[in-house]
């Protein structure tokens, strides 16, 4: 282990982040997050639903995942579920919301303490399935995914790397922000998720961090996220001209703008506006 490692990990005070196991633990998840990542050209054989559908399904799945107040984790494992199982069966478009509502149900069990029941998602679908419908759809799509149901997400790495900052809220909420937006974003289906947060984290220390240190990527960054700036720039580039249109995610914009997340959507079309990345 390098003496950088030892010094991001093994010495950590507090004993809660285990730091004799962390870089074990960072390098299992990473294997599991490439073994659970969908195909991310399933739509191609979907006949009856495409991209642009999708995003409108994320874009209610966050809203319904905000209404039940439900862990960040329980939104990207939500998202991760229903792309996995569209990636195995084709599935009609009156059946493309009880996939998503379903994910969700069971994303929620696998995450929440206390978690949302069938009735509610019967109320949040508007009566469009059953109850009897919805449990049904459960085994379905459990038995289809193997009963694999958990995936790494990045809010594990968003949490490590944060470490390289401190744990500074700012920059790790910008890393959220950029993440969720990405959920909508077919391109980014074929990265890690791992990645994905990384560009996210990058990306709001270049935007905070202009004409001070905060937008440095430092050895420690590269080393507790596992990117280099090389590896990050292929993936901060779309993920930049896809934030700084913020139609195409309305529903986490308009999350991110309540002062509960440092209003920090408003703070990044700002900086596109600035910069001439949105108009």
């Amino acid at each position: 282990m390098s003496g950088l490692a030892l010094d991001v990990d093994e010495y950590d005070a507090d004993p809660c982040m285990v730091g004799e196991y962390a870089e074990g633990i960072d390098k299992y998840l990473r294997g599991l997050e490439l073994q659970t990542l969908p195909d991310p050209t399933y739509m191609g054989r979907q006949p009856e639903i495409n991209w642009s559908m999708r995003s409108v399904l994320i874009d209610w799945l966050v809203q319904v995942h905000a209404k039940f107040r439900l862990q960040p984790e329980t939104l990207f494992l939500a998202v991760n579920l229903a792309d996995r199982f569209l990636s195995l069966k084709a599935v009609s478009l009156a059946k493309f919301q009880l996939v998503g509502v379903t994910s969700l149900f069971v994303a929620a069990k696998y995450e929440e303490v206390v978690f949302p029941s069938v009735n509610d998602l019967v109320y949040m679908v508007d009566g469009g399935y059953s109850r009897e419908e919805i449990l049904r759809a459960e085994k379905y799509l459990l038995s289809m995914l193997g009963f694999v149901v958990g995936s790494p997400g990045p809010m594990q790495f968003l949490r490590r790397v944060n470490k390289a900052d401190n744990y500074d809220v700012r920059v790790r909420t910008l890393g959220k922000y950029f993440v969720e937006a990405a959920l909508g974003g077919e391109a980014f289906l074929k990265w890690p998720p791992s990645l994905v947060v990384t560009a996210g984290v990058w990306l709001g220390k270049k935007m905070m961090g202009e004409g001070s240190g905060v937008g440095e990527w430092t050895p420690k960054h590269a080393r507790l996220s596992g990117y280099s700036e090389g590896e990050i720039m292929p993936v901060a580039e779309p993920l930049l001209y896809h934030v700084c249109k913020p139609e195409r995610f309305r529903a986490v914009q308009e999350k991110y703008a309540a002062q509960e997340f440092y209003g920090v959507s408003g703070f990044v079309y700002s900086w596109c506006k600035q910069k001439g990345y949105a108009t």
